[in-house]
């Protein structure tokens, strides 16, 4: 009994590690992890978006729906569009892209 309640208590521990708010504040400055560019994501009227150097909207439309941050994000190496999640997890931004039955995570660091 001693065991579930310990392991009933890391599950919730975890869970809630990864709760999301509608007050998380995403804008910063990003450094992506495969090629180390960075990306500017601030707050508009209506959510978050994301620019790269290149003045190219990849992340766009993060908005807080039921319970999470959701958008859009671009790939531009590869000309690929997809749906996202956000996690706010530290100084990582979590960004977890669905395109078809495929599924990629990707982590940016805060700088």
């Amino acid at each position: 009994m001693k065991h579930l309640v310990f392991v009933f208590s890391l599950l919730l521990s975890i869970s809630s590690a990864f709760a999301q708010k509608s007050t998380d504040n995403l804008a910063g400055t990003y450094k992506t992890d495969d090629d180390g560019v960075l990306i500017i994501v601030s707050k508009t009227s209506n959510g978050f978006v994301g620019i790269d150097p290149a003045k190219r909207v990849v992340l766009k439309d993060i908005k807080f729906v039921d319970g999470q941050w959701k958008g859009m994000v671009y790939n531009p190496k590869k000309d690929i569009t997809a749906e996202c999640e956000l996690y706010l997890a530290g100084n990582k931004l979590k960004i977890v892209a669905h395109k078809g039955i495929l599924t990629k995570t990707v982590y940016w660091e805060k700088q």
